[in-house]
């Protein structure tokens, strides 16, 4: 049959509503395109009017274009309700438990590393930094690699980095091998966020997209409380090594499964620029170092010269970013980006929300431990019922924004967030129990920041191109990670100041620790007041198509 004759039969099965001869794949629904990105920068959501939505079959040849007809393969699209989108968002929901799960395990597993390796307590919250430290500081860079070379490829290579460390911590043999292989650990943890984000984003639309994604969240808050319950039973039967022993099975599974159902990467020989080498290292040794101070701060104190010094080189490191970032033809991260209606606004209370949310839990663990006396068995198990809240939080808000306000939400998220820290704060005492002091804490916070992550997640990535989606993914956690480290510093040194000094007791401490949270979340709720507006983020606006970069 000629090519013309083969167009001919195309367009009779497409009035007829068939599909013709070697398609298997429902049609397409094509969205809205925006104009095309310049290189300092781009354009955002803006549609060709008039927009009407149309029904196509997706073209049968690849992106090669091997009969030269100029035809090039579009993205995949799918349905969550498949056996397919629901493997997909199995690995990519996956990889944020995980990830998740690391971060808190660990922190039900102090006590007994401290004893293994006779530790001193100064040192010892580098087996927590040195994983944040690596994770928060590569986000940026692994949403410009994802966006660049391939989602798949740096997810599904990220766990395999993940689970070689993974198995490696659990058979070190001193305390600096383990904070070494930590940081590794967290590099690899760094490059599954933002490809799995930009997947989820790119792959399912409309309503999918906004369940998607709310499941996505929702497998976050419920890694972070699944972290504390699984390390605190193991490290209290089996020993805290079986975390990292039992962990990577499960890591390596979602890798072998991933390079099977995630969709191939498309690329386009049009978007293909050189890296900003440069703009890589400054931003990623500055986010490094400028965590590493906000975390060596309330360790060594603000006030030594080498601390004084690492700030100013990454403080320094960072405007040189933002200067080469404004003028740079290929930027990684091109400025305009902060342009987009909500984006600093969702950026800073994703900052302030998830900051106050990570100090409340280092606070509420530590009184429940220390100040309560209980186990680390015992403390997973009250920890229990968080977990379920989270999840369940997660989930009805993803299913809130299909009709609801994301402003709305996100207010909420943040009042609820500043009133989180209050119980603790009040009821501190050796006098009063978990059920008291902290149970109820514990409840509002997840609620809280359930609420904050998957209304700023949703709303953010619904609002940008697809070419961008990985960079915004690792912007957003970028953020989580710095504000939780911000937190924790800022807490430190008005702890140290208000209540060590004087020789107040753990409970005081602790409360004076809380109410800085409350402090930050109250600051953020402001921002959130002032600097995200209602229009460009109500149903309506996530619902009815993303726009895709030409």
């Amino acid at each position: 049959m000629t090519i013309v004759g083969w167009f001919n039969k195309l367009r009779g099965h497409q009035a007829s509503g068939g599909e013709p001869d070697g398609f298997d794949a429902a049609p397409k629904i094509l969205e809205p395109t925006v104009l095309s990105l310049p290189s300092s920068g781009f354009t955002s959501q803006e549609t060709t009017p008039p927009y009407t939505p149309k029904t196509e079959i997706a073209s049968p040849f690849d992106s090669q274009d091997t009969l030269g007809l100029g035809l090039e393969k579009r993205p995949e699209f799918g349905r969550l309700a498949s056996w397919r989108g629901s493997l997909i968002l199995l690995v990519t929901s996956g990889s944020q438990f995980l990830d998740n799960v690391f971060m808190t395990s660990a922190n039900m597993a102090l006590s007994s590393i401290q004893k293994e390796f006779d530790v001193n307590s100064g040192n010892l919250q580098w087996m927590i930094s040195a994983y944040t430290l690596a994770f928060g500081g590569f986000l940026l860079l692994a949403g410009v690699v994802s966006d660049r070379y391939g989602r798949k490829n740096i997810l599904c290579g990220g766990l395999f980095w993940l689970s070689i460390w993974t198995l490696v911590i659990g058979f070190g043999h001193t305390f600096i091998q383990i904070c070494i292989f930590r940081g590794l650990q967290g590099i690899g943890a760094a490059m599954t966020v933002p490809s799995a984000i930009g997947i989820i984003s790119s792959y399912f639309t409309g309503t999918d997209r906004t369940r998607a994604l709310s499941i996505y969240a929702a497998s976050g808050t419920l890694g972070f409380c699944a972290g504390l319950i699984f390390g605190g039973f193991l490290t209290s039967s089996l020993g805290w090594r079986y975390i990292f022993y039992i962990i990577v099975i499960i890591t390596g599974s979602l890798c072998i499964l991933g390079t099977i159902v995630l969709p191939k990467d498309v690329f386009s020989e049009k978007k293909k620029v050189k890296m900003d080498y440069i703009g890589a290292l400054l931003s990623t040794a500055g986010l490094i170092l400028l965590q590493f101070v906000l975390s060596g701060g309330g360790v060594y104190g603000w006030g030594q010269p080498f601390i004084i010094a690492l700030l100013i080189v990454c403080v320094a490191m960072l405007v040189g970013f933002v200067v080469l970032e404004k003028y740079i033809s290929n930027p990684i991260m091109p400025l305009s980006l902060w342009k987009l209606r909500n984006f600093a606004g969702l950026w800073i209370a994703g900052f302030t929300g998830y900051g106050s949310y990570q100090n409340v839990i280092y606070y509420i663990v530590l009184m429940a431990q220390q100040v309560d006396k209980l186990s680390a068995g015992d403390t997973a198990i009250r920890f229990l019922p968080m977990g379920a809240i989270g999840f369940i939080v997660s989930m009805g808000t993803g299913k809130l924004l299909e009709y609801m306000n994301g402003k709305h939400l996100l207010l909420i998220g943040m009042a609820l967030a500043v009133l989180a820290p209050v119980p603790s704060s009040l009821t501190a005492s050796p006098d009063t129990s978990f059920w008291v002091n902290v149970l109820p804490t514990s409840l509002i916070s997840i609620s809280a920041v359930s609420l904050i992550f998957v209304t700023t997640t949703t709303v953010i990535l619904t609002s940008v191109p697809v070419s961008i989606k990985s960079l915004c993914g690792g912007m957003l956690n970028t953020a989580f990670q710095i504000g939780s480290g911000f937190a924790l510093a800022i807490s430190a040194a008005v702890t140290e100041e208000v209540d060590i000094k004087k020789g107040h007791g753990l409970a005081q401490q602790y409360s004076t620790g809380l109410w800085c949270s409350a402090g930050l979340a109250g600051l953020g709720l402001i921002a959130a007041l002032i600097a995200v507006r209602r229009k460009g983020i109500g149903p309506q606006d996530r619902l009815g198509g993303e726009p895709v970069a030409l």
